[in-house]
């Protein structure tokens, strides 16, 4: 990436102050900690409240009216490199909003934190450091909790709980439909809707999916035997388990060890990858 990174710090305005304009020569990523601003790029205008990320672009005018009524607390660097192989610099956007969870906070803070005591150890760091901050801004996958299933209905993240806590068994307790949705608070029935309208799929297809995942995890990194898998992840007999898993993976339980074994990348299970249920994390 050949990267040049230039000041950074942070940075306190006192209500409001002003600033700019100024012509950058240089990329800076700017983030909102506190107060706001109304910052104009170019022709822009954008109102950058909290958690507000910024990136400008060489060639551009900046001027910022820092917030009328209370201090802005910003964190800021600039940096230069060759972004020639890059996407066109007028395909960039110029602003993305942090999620609750997000990639760019801890880098911002590590950026800055190397930026203080710079040396020949921190070039790479940083390359690392900057260049993944610019592709997740790009791309706008800065999230680290997948956000759509931030806003599950309570019944349904009960019931995922509640398959959680059976799998997390040895041997797995057994769930019924009537089980879940008694940890959830609410009829068989209407978590069945609820699982079908947010997640496609229903309660018991779900803890069955699991059930194949652990399975899954078990024959690549470990030695037991395919028949004490079965056994352990809850499956009632080895042809049964065998069955199960040639249908959503599309191979057998042997087939798929040797093969992910020898290296070959097969598609983990279909729907399990699609939601990532963050209560399987510790699975």
């Amino acid at each position: 990436m050949d990267l040049l990174l230039g000041i950074a710090g942070i940075a306190a305005y006192p209500p409001g102050a002003t600033f700019g304009p100024r012509l950058l020569h240089d990329f800076e990523f700017l983030w909102i900690i506190d107060g706001s601003a109304l910052a104009h790029f170019d022709e822009q205008l954008i109102d950058a409240s909290p958690d507000t990320v910024l990136l400008a672009r060489p060639g551009m005018t900046q001027r910022f009216d820092w917030d009328a009524h209370k201090r802005t607390i910003h964190a800021y660097f600039h940096f230069s490199f060759d972004y020639s192989d890059w996407p066109p610099l007028s395909q960039w956007p110029i602003t993305r909003s942090l999620a609750a969870e997000d990639v760019l906070r801890p880098l911002f803070r590590y950026v800055i934190s190397l930026a203080q005591t710079p040396d020949e150890s921190t070039t790479p760091l940083l390359e690392s450091a900057v260049g993944l901050m610019l592709r997740s801004f790009l791309a706008g996958r800065t999230a680290v909790a997948l956000e759509p299933h931030e806003n599950l209905p309570p019944a349904v993240q009960l019931a995922l709980a509640a398959i959680r806590r059976a799998l997390a068994q040895d041997p797995p307790a057994p769930l019924a439909l009537a089980d879940l949705a008694r940890a959830a608070h609410v009829t068989p029935e209407h978590l069945c809707r609820l699982f079908r309208r947010h997640l496609n799929l229903g309660p018991l297809e779900c803890a069955g999916l699991a059930r194949l995942e652990r399975a899954a995890a078990l024959l690549v990194r470990t030695n037991l035997p395919i028949k004490q898998i079965a056994d352990v992840t809850g499956f009632v007999s080895p042809y049964h388990f065998s069955n199960k898993f040639r249908k959503t993976y599309g191979f057998s339980p042997r087939d798929y060890r040797i093969a992910m074994q020898a290296g070959f990348f097969i598609a983990k299970n279909p729907v399990i990858q699609d939601l990532q249920f963050p209560v399987f994390n510790k699975m």
